[in-house]
């Protein structure tokens, strides 16, 4: 009876072995799962940006910026000369709060931290590291720059957005491909008078329509359910969705140009779309509570451009030219994955 068992575990042993699908899964999956997640899933502040205004043109406040500057959790981002230059400083600058000393500053008075409020997890964590500042030497109260009535539904809002598009887009669009190929009808396509480009673009219009059709949904549950008007930047929260339903179907396409059958596209799609932009978009946690070897990666995942530009076009009003940087990184990445999965599928679209 042990010697049957021991075969048959040498037998699947064997197939493991080969199968390079179940290796990647047993070998990579806990890996991303304890390497990379242990150091995403949590809430550890790490060079948040703040600047300072201080309208009494003293240096008593020197050792304050000094001692929140050595810190691990704060980086000091300049000075501001006015309170004008607060909000553009959150858009422009990344910074993440403003200190604020009145003109006539006596001791006992309080100093004014300006915090942007559509990032409450990030305002929450500020506001408790500096409470454990001398509050007697530095009393201080929170004035909230957007979102200043602190609504809840803002802060999740702009991740479960991108968390739709992601679906319909990037995992039906490849499964729709990946499908063609199983059941033997690709090559019935590929007989039409077209090119691949052709076909390709065929099979993304209708999830593309559909995700332009879940942003004017998303417009009217923000206006009717949540009180949240984007009139002014309208045009630029279709134009986002737009870019990031491409983006998306393209990293989409690459993954199903490169596996064989859809269980393998479903773990790809799950491994290397939903896990980065649910995870690492800063959806969950703030890109600056992972590691610093982390952020410049994450910032550059469809997910973590979609959310800044959502929170730039919808709850700060920023132009255009702001939000520009988003827009361009989207287009190259899609224009990238299109490239990629366009050879590989003129390769082996036959492929089962």
């Amino acid at each position: 009876m042990i010697r049957r068992v021991l075969y048959i575990a040498r037998k699947e042993l064997i197939s493991i072995y080969r199968d390079k699908m179940s290796m990647t899964i047993l070998v990579v999956l806990p890996l991303v799962i304890v390497g990379i997640l242990g150091n995403v899933l949590r809430f550890e502040l790490i060079d948040v940006k703040f600047a300072l205004l201080d309208k009494s043109g003293s240096n008593l406040f020197l050792p304050l910026v000094s001692e929140l500057d050595a810190s691990n959790e704060f980086s000091f981002g300049g000075n501001l000369n006015s309170e004008r230059e607060i909000l553009p400083a959150f858009i422009n600058d990344d910074i993440e709060f403003v200190v604020s000393i009145p003109s006539n500053f006596n001791r006992g008075d309080k100093l004014t931290v300006f915090v942007d409020g559509s990032l409450l997890l990030m305002s929450e964590a500020i506001t408790q590291r500096l409470s454990l500042l001398n509050s007697e030497d530095y009393p201080f109260e929170i004035s909230y720059r957007y979102n200043e009535e602190l609504k809840s539904e803002m802060e999740p809002l702009p991740g479960l957005i991108m968390i739709a598009l992601v679906i319909v887009a990037s995992i039906m669009l490849s499964l729709s491909i990946n499908r063609e190929r199983e059941r033997g009808t690709a090559r019935m396509l590929i007989l039409t008078p077209a090119r691949m480009s052709e076909i390709i673009a065929g099979k993304s219009l209708p999830y593309l329509a559909v995700s332009l059709i879940h942003g004017l949904s998303v417009y009217l549950l923000s206006l009717f359910m949540f009180g949240i008007e984007i009139n002014q930047g309208i045009a630029n929260f279709f134009l986002l969705t737009l870019l990031f339903s491409v983006a998306s179907m393209m990293t989409g396409l690459f993954i199903a140009s490169i596996v064989k059958n859809e269980l393998e596209l479903l773990i790809g799609c799950w491994l290397f779309i939903f896990i980065p932009n649910v995870f690492f978009s800063g959806f969950i946690f703030p890109l600056q509570s992972m590691e610093s070897l982390i952020i410049p990666y994450a910032s550059l995942i469809p997910g973590s451009l979609f959310i800044e530009a959502y929170k730039g076009i919808v709850f700060r009003i920023s132009s255009l030219e702001i939000n520009l940087k988003y827009f361009v990184l989207l287009v190259l990445q899609s224009l990238l994955f299109y490239l990629v999965a366009l050879y590989l599928f003129k390769r082996n679209f036959f492929r089962k």
